[in-house]
């Protein structure tokens, strides 16, 4: 089946097979960015279109999507609320230690000794980070032989982002299934968003580089904290996705009234994440210059780990990226596919080479 885009007018051969058994599908071009929409030809009484990606028609139409549902805000207080409850009665040990970790590295008064100390009393998150610390991913391959000296061979920054690492991997490691996400695929996107958002924060800012990691690392938390009540209400998230043109965070808002984003900032931060990471979580999908250049960082880095087939289900390409971000790191959509590679490499070496045990 030929698909043109209608911006620049490259064509698309794609086998009839590969195409998703949906009514309306889309995609983004590989040329130009456009948003490409067309109707499966076994369905029929459907019209194809086309629009560019982040157009005002894009937008309508995510919004008349959204307003099937009128949801009241103390609804939507009260269903947060339900979330935080539950959760709140069984926090993971390792959530604690990560909080902890990152508000020492907050923490500009705080002593090499004081990070380390975080972690020593817990044997399991102990040995993940000095197998991390010992990997060619930082280069001290056999160099790090405690907690203590990986303090003070990386300092407490690159620690800090060794011991999120260590701590969430588990966490994020779980399957998915309100979502479709078997065990693994959100740690994997997790750990992209992270590499991808570093190697953007060290070219633009590198003061932000290791937050940018951990930014990364805790973006899609919430997922982990929605799926299940997605799971209860699969059927109806299903419909909303189902015409191809809207994305798993329109389903989230469209059913709860909120989504991934503000539900796993929010708890982060009761659960004592420090706030510079919060904005990251809060603001991914929808960055603009008040967020900070460590929200345009890690958005950039999610758009990232999408297109280089990290990300994690049908609708990654009608995520777009957000002129705000490419201005601030002063990149052209062009300079993106650059930085494959080094992302895939270095991905496949923590995964291979570090985390290989499954969750």
């Amino acid at each position: 089946m030929k698909i043109d885009c209608s911006d620049c007018h490259v064509t698309y051969d794609i086998p009839e097979e590969f195409l998703p058994q949906r009514e309306k599908i889309a995609f983004n071009c590989k040329k130009c960015g456009c948003k490409i929409a067309f109707a499966h030809p076994l369905f029929e009484n459907h019209v194809s279109s086309r629009k560019p990606a982040g157009d005002h028609a894009s937008g309508v139409q995510r919004q008349s999507a959204q307003e099937t549902v009128t949801h009241d805000p103390a609804g939507v207080r009260a269903f947060k609320s339900k979330v935080r409850m539950c959760l709140m009665g069984s926090i993971p040990p390792v959530a604690q230690i990560v909080a902890k970790a990152q508000m020492v590295v907050a923490n500009p008064f705080a002593g090499l000794r004081d990070l380390a100390e975080v972690i020593e009393k817990d044997a399991g998150i102990t040995t993940r980070a000095l197998k991390i610390a010992n990997s060619a991913y930082y280069g001290l391959s056999g160099k790090v032989t405690s907690i203590g000296h990986a303090s003070v061979l990386l300092g407490n920054k690159i620690l800090g982002e060794i011991i999120t690492m260590a701590g969430v991997r588990g966490f994020l490691g779980e399957k998915l299934k309100g979502y479709g996400l078997d065990s693994g695929d959100l740690w994997r996107h997790s750990l992209a968003v992270a590499v991808s958002s570093k190697l953007l924060a060290t070219k633009r800012s590198p003061g932000y580089a290791e937050d940018a990691f951990v930014g990364g690392l805790l973006h899609d938390a919430g997922m982990i904290m929605l799926d299940p009540y997605i799971l209860e209400k699969k059927e109806f998230f299903e419909e909303i996705m189902g015409d191809g043109l809207h994305t798993s965070l329109d389903a989230e808002r469209t059913v709860f009234g909120t989504d991934h984003t503000e539900v796993g900032a929010e708890i982060l931060g009761e659960w004592g994440i420090p706030s510079a990471l919060l904005k990251p979580v809060a603001k991914h999908h929808h960055p603009s210059a008040s967020s900070g250049p460590l929200t345009q960082i890690v958005h950039v880095g999610d758009i990232l780990a999408k297109r280089f087939g990290l990300g994690l289900g049908q609708d990654d390409m009608l995520y777009d990226t957000d002129r705000n971000a490419m201005e601030f790191l002063g990149m052209q959509e062009g300079d993106l596919e650059l930085l494959r590679s080094e992302v895939c490499d270095s991905v496949d070496s923590i995964t291979m080479d570090v985390l290989q045990e499954t969750p």
